[in-house]
């Protein structure tokens, strides 16, 4: 479990539109988080959260700043 592979998941999910939709269309959270975890990515709901913020944060911050 690690903050990088949330931030690595999230990254994933902005770029492949396959895996997105995959992902997205999985209902069941057990079914959906063992697919994640079979594509690679373990962390936790607070390291994805953490990740969220920090890359929220990362962008916004490139915007105001030019």
């Amino acid at each position: 479990m690690s903050k990088k592979q949330a931030e690595d998941f999230i990254e994933k999910i902005k770029n492949d539109d396959a895996f997105r939709e995959e992902v997205m269309s999985i209902r069941d959270v057990k079914n959906k988080i063992g697919y994640i975890n079979r594509q690679g990515f373990f962390f936790t709901s607070d390291e994805l959260k953490n990740a969220w913020f920090s890359m929220s944060k990362t962008r916004t911050s490139a915007y105001t700043s030019q």
